[in-house]
């Protein structure tokens, strides 16, 4: 089936035609409907993330209930048609619509994605940008699309009319837990339209289907009458029409820092990190910022993409790759990275959900660890193992490991350049008292 803003126009003609019908062709007492199966219809599915992020591996599934049934309003103008409550709803199948890991994303929304341009307005009450569901271009946030799929093939419709299902997105609190934000409104309204079949006394046809977000928006209307020529536009679009459900993937960067201090310490020096992060899901993947890529949107790191070999660095810590991806492995829900990194070097892990946990180890050899000094980071005794999302505020959290190696000069020894200057200083004046005795000496000979 064609997506449901593209078959919109044909749809309200159709209802139109279909009422035009019923008033010129009655059906006699001795003549029934034959029912007919319903179809099946699609939905959009849009997945906003931040920009840097990947998108997460989640899958989104759905329930559908008979609506209410409304009267026509046949004395209002304009006027609408009746609703009736669509039949067998544990008939109807709905597909789970389910996003990739990685999957590609779009930076701006199409015309029709009408869900995606969120305003705030829009938002639930009480509901922010950081709470509630929104798409922020200016924060270079981007979106991934899918596609559900409602199925009808099960159920039969008797007479012609507009039957009525609500269909729902259902929240599962483990999918929230990993940073899903839903929907503000959970709830579409799905109208399944059926008129006479052209031509024949007894014979339906699904005319089409309208997805709007209000249960008590009625139909496309009619102007003054139900006659054919009353229609009040042609293919008009009813005005909470949707294509779908909007959710957001709420995350945050983690960012740790390398300094050193101290007059033995060694500056090109690379140190080992280890990186555990535990509460993610099996096949997740994040990106490693060791650079900047020139976005101000994101979060960057300040790395090398392999350690050096000099000679301040241990074997083991040389030629070593810091990695720009991590991945959790399958039938896992956490993963551990090592990483190397030189005094004023940083890595930045992008778009962890929000409920993720981790632990950054450093070996810091025969140098003595103590609380970091770096501005706008936080100390590692306080923030290591802390559940992300909850340390500061803003969109990163940023921990940095500080190390010192300095020594006292011992007495007894020349140490500086001085003591040679010295030295010369005594020699040359035992060599000019030497030269005195001697001439002293020849005179009084």
């Amino acid at each position: 089936m064609r997506k449901i803003s593209k078959r919109f126009a044909a749809v309200a003609m159709a209802s139109a035609l279909a009422a035009s019908m019923l008033a010129a062709m009655p059906v006699s007492a001795g003549n029934t409907y034959t029912p007919v199966s319903g179809t099946t219809m699609t939905f959009d599915k849009f997945l906003v993330v931040g920009a840097g992020d990947t998108v997460p591996g989640v899958t989104f599934t759905y329930s559908i209930a008979s609506g209410e049934a409304k009267p026509a309003q046949t004395t209002d103008t304009p006027k609408t048609f009746a609703v009736l409550p669509g039949p067998n709803p544990e008939n109807v199948t709905v597909t789970p619509v389910a996003f990739t890991v990685g999957q590609t994303t779009k930076a701006a929304a199409d015309a029709a994605d009408i869900d995606v341009q969120r305003t705030a307005a829009e938002r639930a009450t009480g509901a922010t940008a950081e709470t509630g569901v929104e798409f922020e271009t200016a924060k270079g946030e981007k979106f991934a699309t899918s596609q559900g799929t409602v199925s009808f093939a099960n159920v039969q419709f008797t007479e012609p009319g507009i039957y009525r299902y609500i269909l729902t997105e259902n929240v599962d609190a483990t999918t929230q837990a990993r940073g899903i934000t839903y929907d503000n409104d959970i709830d579409r309204v799905l109208d399944v339209y059926v008129s006479n079949q052209e031509n024949s006394v007894t014979g339906l046809q699904i005319a089409g289907y309208v997805l709007h977000k209000d249960v008590s928006n009625t139909t496309p209307v009619l102007s003054t009458d139900y006659g054919p020529g009353d229609v009040a536009t042609a293919g008009a679009p009813v005005s909470d029409k949707t294509d779908g459900f909007t959710n957001e993937y709420k995350s945050k960067d983690l960012v740790f820092k390398k300094e050193v201090a101290g007059n033995f310490a060694n500056r090109d020096k690379y140190f080992e990190f280890t990186l555990d992060l535990s509460g993610l899901a099996a096949g997740d993947s994040f990106v490693v910022s060791l650079a900047d890529d020139q976005n101000a949107n994101t979060t960057d790191g300040n790395a090398d993409a392999t350690s050096g070999t000099n000679a301040g660095t241990i074997e083991a810590n040389r030629g070593k790759t810091n990695d720009t991806v991590i991945t959790v492995p399958a039938g896992a829900n956490s993963v551990s990275k090592k990483f190397y990194l030189q005094h004023g070097q940083s890595i930045a892990v992008r778009g962890l959900p929000m409920n993720a946990q981790y632990s950054v180890t450093e070996n810091a050899e025969d140098f003595k660890s103590e609380a970091a000094a770096v501005e706008g980071f936080t100390d590692p005794v306080t923030s290591g193992s802390n559940t992300i999302g909850t340390i500061g505020t803003g969109r990163a959290v940023k921990t940095s490991y500080k190390n010192t190696k300095a020594g006292t000069v011992g007495t007894g020894v020349f140490m500086d350049m001085q003591a040679p200057i010295l030295f010369a200083g005594v020699v040359l004046v035992g060599f000019i008292a030497m030269l005195v005795f001697r001439m002293r000496s020849r005179k009084n000979g």
